[in-house]
């Protein structure tokens, strides 16, 4: 049987290579450049696979994606949607991505960005009180499997966490607010973590009304999609609230353009892309345990709802 295997994006590739052959050990691992044998691929594990190759693989039976998210499946033109798509969900990579976000929100909380400002120009800011964790609203935009990740975390710290999700569910020491609302929601947030997908729903869903619903001295940490943000938008805010603060790993365009003004404003935060970075190992023995399901002809569900986007 032929897998193939398809990412230029990820670090440590080779790790992956080698990942891979060492639980498909008796599977033939193919590159795209291998396009004579696309007839004997039944597996693909994938990122950001080029569109042309998919409608050449006439016996695809399961698609696997190297991380959480799948709109680089979706937006191909030619994927067909009985095709079942499986995404990476991991405790580690859940761990991984709750753990960034508590890091950034202590970096608001503990005024480390006012500090490292001041460090930059050798001026000593003086004294600045911290708030206490239990004098915190965290909003969570986007309860799925890592913002569930998230949720657990801070609350065992003593925040207070809420969250907003497309449909309501019950969630233990949880308020969930759904539909319209999304502006409770964030009039009751100090700090608000996105972790939306990408979809035409969310597309630019942050944008300058939502912002100025926001309170003015809190912030915003994005680790969902870098579409889910009107970015001129927050551009604009972040100028014109100076205390408003906002911690971004994903962006529209990346890598980040070097003209970008994020770059500059004393009240932004970048990171590459790193909040949830994929554990390798277990993210392959995972997609391993899917495919012998497949094998012993088990019917294996797509992760994805196709009319959610996600």
């Amino acid at each position: 049987m032929t897998i193939l295997f398809h990412n230029t994006t990820f670090d440590k590739i080779d790790v992956w290579k080698k990942s891979i052959k060492k639980y498909f050990k008796n599977e033939n691992i193919i590159s795209i450049k291998d396009y004579k044998k696309f007839n004997e691929v039944k597996y693909a594990i994938i990122w950001n696979l080029p569109d042309e190759i998919l409608p050449k693989l006439k016996n695809l039976k399961v698609i696997f994606s190297m991380g959480a998210g799948v709109d680089h499946i979706l937006k191909l033109k030619y994927y067909n949607k009985k095709i079942p798509i499986i995404r990476i969900k991991d405790a580690l990579m859940g761990e991984r991505i709750a753990n960034y976000a508590l890091a950034q929100l202590l970096n608001y909380q503990l005024n480390f960005k006012i500090f490292q400002n001041s460090q930059n120009k050798q001026y000593w800011s003086g004294e600045r009180t911290p708030i206490d964790n239990k004098s915190l609203t965290v909003g969570i935009l986007g309860l799925g499997f890592l913002g569930n990740h998230i949720a657990r975390l801070l609350s065992k710290l003593n925040y207070n966490v809420i969250a907003y999700k497309k449909s309501l569910t019950k969630v233990k020491n949880i308020k969930i607010y759904t539909g319209k609302n999304i502006i409770n929601f964030i009039k009751n947030s100090d700090v608000i973590i996105s972790i939306l997908p990408s979809t035409p729903q969310t597309h630019n869903m942050i944008d300058k009304k939502f912002l100025k619903v926001m309170k003015k001295n809190s912030c915003l940490i994005n680790i969902g999609r870098g579409n889910t943000i009107e970015e001129k938008d927050l551009i604009n805010h972040l100028k014109k609230n100076k205390n408003f603060f906002a911690y971004l790993d994903v962006f529209k365009n990346e890598p980040l353009e070097p003209s970008s003004q994020f770059w500059k404003l004393p009240n932004s935060t970048i990171t590459p892309h790193v909040a949830g970075v994929t554990a390798i190992e277990p993210s392959v023995r995972y997609m391993y345990s899917i495919y012998k399901k497949v094998k012993q002809n088990k019917k294996v569900n797509s992760d994805v709802n196709i009319s959610n986007g996600y």
